[in-house]
């Protein structure tokens, strides 16, 4: 309950303060960049403030009505207390990371708060509190979170004597159709469950969680890549640098490529394999869904760095469409696929319309500002992906009779050097992406100069 109002209370503000702050640091307009976060929490602490509040009076009917379960009346009101830390916590950390600064937001939402969380949980369950200290210690997690985010921010962006320009009209524009996006988004994370709860049985759906589960790892890497370059590429936007943002969109484009499909191959020629290891023998039934899921996956990944864009020139109009376009199609297929191939037309369903809404972004923004990362020179990852799983599968199966957890990680690890070392051989990498690799290690700290001098030898 409190995790919906926390994020209905900010009615897509979020994304509004990433590109927007982007943009102006883009332009050095330092006053509008100090309007835009403090518009946004003009808008949202009122809303979550308000929602705090009625979940807190309202906890006793919300826990009979909703949950049967009148005791959960007392968690509700503690956790009631976080609603208004959620919505800062993500202006500030989007704020953050339209600075370009994403290792602060690591500290604070991932570091600090998983830190406390845990130290105060093991504490207040010790002296007793049970689910009640449970309660306490998120609540006090999401207060020294934001309170750290709001530190962050300002060591990175002093605001003292700085005039402010207020933004509220432009950030509501932009931000609006994204909380209706929002909403529809989850009617297509969970409409393909619910349908299979309805045509078909637990043990069916209970499967397809646990293949979408493992589908849904390989969201990481974009979504990892985006944190970092969207708020780059919005500033060059912002100059009009379009040249520019096409050398980045290919170059991002290509290492998810390269990070996403030999995961993805592995994925499909070990399916029965991850889910045993993963869940047990009653789950190698999900097996061709997940074959369906991750193939789904691996192509959104190539598109979705462009598909972002449509972020950046500000249309999300266009996104709102292309989510009720999406979502529609999603009740579909699964109405009609379901039925006739059980958790195999779920998984189909679903990669069709998430890959729908991301298509239909990738070819607005071609349309638009004639932006496209597909190259030819990328069928040399399928190539050195291909053949080395194929050593890899050859070698698994007349070596070892009995595939355990420990050969499957030996396996593992000599895929990936295999793989590396024909990426080199290829000449797969260009001098783009030793500045990607550059810019990855500038703003989380993580370091890469030895794998960069190893590739610098095969430019």
């Amino acid at each position: 309950v409190t995790t919906i109002a926390s994020t209905v209370v900010l009615v897509g503000m979020a994304e509004g303060v990433t590109r927007y702050v982007s943009f102006y640091k883009g332009r050095g307009e330092k006053e509008k960049i100090k309007g835009v976060i403090l518009s946004s929490l003009e808008i949202v602490l009122p809303l979550a403030v308000t929602a705090a509040i009625l979940v807190f009076l309202f906890a006793d009917e919300i826990s009979i009505k909703f949950f049967s379960e009148p005791n959960l009346a007392s968690v509700l009101r503690v956790f009631a207390v976080s609603i208004p830390f959620f919505p800062l916590l993500r202006i500030f950390n989007r704020a953050i990371a339209g600075f370009q600064e994403i290792k602060y937001a690591v500290y604070s939402e991932h570091i600090l708060q998983n830190l406390s969380r845990l130290s105060l949980l093991i504490f207040l369950l010790y002296i007793g509190l049970g689910i009640i200290g449970a309660a306490y210690a998120y609540v006090i997690g999401m207060i020294v979170a934001a309170s750290a985010s709001f530190y962050f921010l300002n060591k990175i962006f002093p605001t003292k004597g700085l005039k402010t320009v207020p933004l509220r009209r432009e950030l509501i524009s932009f931000s609006w159709p994204l909380m209706f996006s929002g909403m529809l988004g989850l009617v297509m994370g969970w409409i393909d469950t619910l349908m299979l709860g309805y045509f078909m049985t637990a043990r069916d759906v209970g499967i397809y969680r646990a293949s979408l589960a493992i589908a849904n790892l390989l969201k990481v890497f974009p979504a990892s890549f985006m944190s970092i370059f969207l708020p780059i590429i919005t500033e060059m936007y912002s100059r009009g640098e379009v040249e520019k943002m096409n050398e980045i969109n290919c170059a991002v484009t290509k290492w998810i490529l390269m990070l996403v499909l030999p995961i993805t191959i592995l994925m499909i020629v070990f399916s029965k394999q991850v889910l045993y290891i993963l869940y047990g023998e009653e789950y190698i039934e999900g097996a061709f869904a997940l074959c369906i899921l991750v193939v789904g996956r691996l192509i959104i990944s190539i598109f979705r760095p462009t598909s972002q864009i449509i972020y950046t020139i500000g249309k999300t109009k266009l996104v709102m469409i292309n989510t009720c376009i999406g979502s529609a199609l999603n009740v579909l297929l699964n109405f009609y696929l379901i039925p006739a191939y059980g958790i195999n037309g779920a998984a189909i369903a679903t990669s069709v319309s998430i890959l729908t809404v991301n298509s239909l972004a990738f070819a607005e923004i071609f349309k638009i500002i004639h932006i496209q990362p597909l190259k030819f020179s990328y069928i040399k990852i399928f190539l050195a992906s291909l053949t080395s799983i194929y050593m890899t599968y050859v070698i698994t199966k007349h070596l070892f009779k009995v595939t355990m957890v420990y050969v499957l990680i030996a396996m593992f690890l000599f895929y990936l050097s295999v793989y590396f070392a024909l990426l080199l051989i290829l000449r797969s990498f260009e001098s783009e992406d030793i500045v990607v690799m550059k810019a990855i290690e500038m703003k989380t700290g993580v370091e890469s100069e030895w794998i960069r001098k190893i590739i610098k030898k095969f430019l």
